[in-house]
């Protein structure tokens, strides 16, 4: 149940907001590979949970990209 309140979170939110966290994300797994490489950390399944949000968040950006190019030219240029 979780994971589908996750995704309907990220989905709610823009892409930029979504870089943001997406930024936000990379930055904790590389942290978390070095604490799990020093033994200092508790949870190894966070790592993994961590990559999971990765590509979630990366899912939905491509997801949104492909709508708006089956939109076409002209429905992009009168939405702007």
């Amino acid at each position: 149940m979780k994971k589908k309140l996750l995704i309907k979170e990220l989905r709610s939110k823009d892409n930029k907001t979504l870089f943001a966290e997406l930024a936000e994300a990379q930055r904790k797994v590389v942290d978390l590979r070095f604490q799990a490489s020093f033994r200092k950390l508790k949870n190894y399944r966070e790592i993994a949970a961590t990559r999971k949000k990765i590509a979630w968040i990366w899912t939905i950006l491509s997801e949104r990209a492909i709508e708006e190019l089956k939109k076409g030219p002209t429905e992009v240029k009168n939405a702007k």
